[in-house]
């Protein structure tokens, strides 16, 4: 059948047409997947980035105990987690185990207790900063994050209540068993640290005298000590380039500082702030 050349052209403009809601189609699915494939980049409302951690969770209430062992036996299947479950207020439970208060600062949005995966997040920053963080502090100007572990991560035990032994007056020795890997002092080792491991970290940690230690935080001891790992990267920008540990009665409180290239340049402010966030009490 001949076409005449205005027939010919209705057909080439409805399949302009077609082809342009097509196109809109596809933009409409892109922007409708977008969120959904970047959501694990974006920050929850726990304070969270899902594609670089983890949060702890409760063994679920409806989980008898006793499927632990048909879970490790591959005869049940363990259950997914869910939101209720998720392991809430450590931060606060942890200090007042060690007998220490903190402030919110409400620059800084505040997370609860997570893991950080790996991958995405570096071997290396696991291995200076641990795998398991109490609390995650991101400030408002998005070039720093605080990583806050605490000392008051042990269980409850019954009758014991949560309070420190203020009979403790001396630097524990395991922190400095703790730092022995994290300084390159030596490789990993599970043998008990020596006299003269523990002075050459002495030379790589900066001691607070111990009045300014009273002072800012009431401790008996605050050290910090650089993080010269190149690699130990968190989310692909914030380098972790020190740690700053408050001890008292033989428990602590260490704050990682996690920063941008920016951030670098200002990370006397950003020390200022836990400065002000924490104290021991009496």
């Amino acid at each position: 059948m001949k076409i005449d050349l205005p027939q010919k052209g209705r057909i080439k403009q409805c399949i302009n047409m077609n082809n342009i809601r097509r196109l809109l189609s596809m933009i409409c699915i892109i922007v409708y997947l977008i969120p959904v494939y970047g959501q694990k980049d974006t920050i929850t409302s726990d304070g969270l980035y899902l594609k670089y951690n983890t949060p702890r969770y409760h063994m679920r209430s409806d989980f008898a105990k006793q499927n632990i062992l048909k879970i490790l036996n591959g005869e049940v299947r363990n259950p997914a987690p869910k939101d209720s479950d998720m392991e809430k207020g450590e931060l606060d439970r942890q200090t007042k185990c060690i007998g220490l208060t903190y402030k919110v600062l409400p620059q800084y949005i505040i997370s609860e207790t997570f893991n950080l995966f790996t991958p995405p997040n570096p071997k290396e920053l696991l291995w200076t900063a641990g795998g398991i963080i109490a609390s995650q502090w991101i400030h408002e100007d998005g070039e720093c994050i605080l990583f806050i572990k605490c000392s008051g991560d042990r269980p409850i035990i019954k009758g014991k209540g949560m309070k420190p032994n203020k009979s403790i007056d001396r630097l524990p020795t395991n922190m400095f068993g703790r730092l022995r890997e994290k300084l390159n002092v030596t490789p990993m080792s599970f043998k008990e640290i020596t006299e003269e491991e523990i002075q050459e970290i002495k030379k790589k940690i900066t001691m607070w005298p111990l009045e300014k230690a009273k002072e800012t935080f009431n401790a008996q001891y605050v050290i910090t000590y650089p993080i010269k790992s190149k690699k130990s990267v968190y989310m692909g920008k914030y380098t972790h380039k020190m740690d700053l540990m408050m001890t008292k009665w033989g428990e602590h409180l260490t704050v990682s500082f996690l920063v941008t290239k920016k951030g670098n340049k200002n990370i006397e402010k950003y020390i200022k702030d836990v400065e002000e966030a924490f104290w021991f009490e009496d």
